[in-house]
């Protein structure tokens, strides 16, 4: 979590323009764009298209970027609020509105000021000075934070939201966000970002959603690696027909038990249907990342001259404490 980079009363009334309330779907417009314009200057940004959501993903770190990739693998995801601004005031419940919760109970946000008043951290909020428009005299009014990742999610038990705060490292929560320099004062430094990190757990504890600490270092390199691969090609063979689709996965599920390479299938699939090889290629991992062929991902490469290996470990099953709803 942070605040909004350059803060001034521009930037807030962005802010709120587009967060206030934010929007579910395609429409949904971040409270930082991953743009050399609004993204930090210290951050490597970038945004990610989602087929699913249909629309670009913002993302302000290469951290935030591999956390991505797993999120968008996750089958029960319908929606992703990326850096959505945590309300100062109360606000209802981020499902209010979306027709997947329609008729539930759902506990409000009570806000971060009020959160700050609880914990006696209100000097710790983030303020601005702002000018009236009619008399032009100076006023403080809190600023919002940002959050990183709000998940939502759909199981048996119907729709919730999990709360992802990302860093490189567990150190991470324990330094201020985009730092450029070491600080002065260290043991200042940690404080103020512990509390940050309070605030942003407490605001969602209030609507009964966790909060989760993510860092790239709890993913093993091979698994990010196979999910980008698949990621950055999967969406080449969005239009082709279903058929060759369906046979597409027949098949490599047939070549994982005979121990064929994907290429084989890959190459026989270009000669019957006049397939161009990016689109044969594309099925293939699409095959993968939309999860109706299980290779292991987590400890082998995926590659087209390879074998596929049968799935050992299921990466939503051991990363799945990462996606749980809240019991109670």
């Amino acid at each position: 979590m942070s605040t909004a980079a350059r803060m001034s009363e521009a930037r807030l009334r962005t802010i709120y323009k587009r967060q206030d309330p934010p929007q579910f779907g395609p429409t949904y417009d971040p409270a930082i764009r991953a743009t050399r314009e609004e993204a930090p200057s210290s951050s490597r940004y970038s945004q990610m298209w989602s087929e699913k959501l249909q629309r670009q993903c913002h993302v302000l770190s290469t951290p935030e970027q591999k956390a991505m990739f797993l999120v968008l693998f996750q089958p029960g995801l319908f929606e992703l609020q990326e850096q959505r601004m945590l309300a100062i005031q109360s606000r209802p419940h981020p499902l209010t509105g979306h027709p997947f919760a329609s008729g539930l109970n759902l506990r409000p946000l009570r806000g971060t000021l009020d959160v700050c008043e609880r914990i006696q951290m209100v000097e710790r909020h983030a303020w601005i000075s702002i000018r009236h428009p009619d008399n032009g005299a100076k006023a403080s009014v809190p600023y919002p934070f940002i959050g990183d990742l709000l998940l939502f999610l759909q199981d048996q038990h119907g729709p919730y939201c999990v709360n992802w705060t990302i860093k490189r490292d567990r150190d991470g929560f324990e330094r201020s966000v985009h730092r450029e320099r070491p600080s002065r004062d260290p043991n200042a430094d940690a404080a103020a970002a512990r509390a940050r990190h309070a605030i942003e757990q407490l605001y969602y504890d209030d609507a009964n959603i966790p909060t989760v600490r993510v860092t790239e270092d709890m993913f093993p390199e091979k698994l990010l690696r196979n999910l980008e691969c698949l990621y950055l090609t999967q969406h080449l063979s969005a239009t082709v027909d279903s058929v060759l689709y369906q046979e597409m996965c027949e098949r490599l599920r047939a070549s994982m038990i005979l121990g064929g390479a994907p290429f084989d299938v890959v190459r026989s699939m270009m000669t019957r249907y006049d397939l161009p090889f990016d689109i044969a290629k594309s099925l293939f991992h699409r095959a993968i990342w939309r999860r109706d062929v299980r290779p292991e991902l987590v400890d082998e490469g995926i590659f087209i001259d390879i074998p596929l290996q049968p799935e050992r470990t299921d990466p939503l099953v051991r990363f799945g404490h990462l996606f749980q709803r809240r019991t109670a």
